[in-house]
């Protein structure tokens, strides 16, 4: 085996290894615009996007993902959420509030445990990304547009513009 070290800060040396970087962090930049998450939360998104690259198809692999290619079996995508969506935490321990105080709060989905199945939150008050395995996304429906509203006006409308003028003297002589 050789090392073969390569000039400092010359990308074009490593053509497949920088592009897959850049489509990485092309991928981080979108999901931090997308979610309004401040830029400090540029790691789980880079993370979160090699977690939705690593199950999604390739052209690099006929047939399969690299998921697929690693482990022999296709990948469980149920779980997947877009990253900073709103997930409702269960407050549990020393942060669990009076008996008639809400029981959950809501935080923003940053990624998912590889081991586990708990899910990556960040909390805004402390500025600290979490774990916790009791979590529930509310999947809100998309109301449709409401339909145009058409507003004619009908002839009793245009008699009582006509007397108002009329009241103000200035109503045309055509009857």
């Amino acid at each position: 085996m050789d090392i073969e070290l390569t000039a400092p800060y010359s990308p074009s040396q490593n053509r497949v290894a920088e592009h897959m970087n850049r489509t990485l962090v092309e991928l981080a930049r979108a999901m931090l615009q997308a979610s309004d998450l401040p830029e400090f939360l540029w790691e789980p998104a880079v993370a979160h996007a090699v977690y939705i690259r690593n199950r999604a198809y390739t052209s690099a692999i006929k047939d399969q993902t690299p998921y697929q290619g690693w482990y022999g079996n296709k990948p469980n995508v149920t779980h997947l959420r877009e990253f900073g969506a709103p997930i409702w935490i269960l407050l549990q321990g020393q942060t669990k509030g009076r008996k008639i105080m809400p029981k959950s709060q809501p935080r923003a989905y940053v990624g998912n445990e590889d081991t586990s199945k708990s899910v990556l939150y960040y909390n805004a008050q402390t500025k600290r990304i979490l774990t916790l395995c009791n979590y529930v996304f509310l999947n809100v429906k998309q109301q449709d547009p409401p339909e145009d509203i058409i507003i004619t006006q009908t002839p009793f409308a245009r008699r009582g513009v006509r007397r108002n003028r009329r009241a103000r003297g200035t109503v045309s002589t055509k009857a």
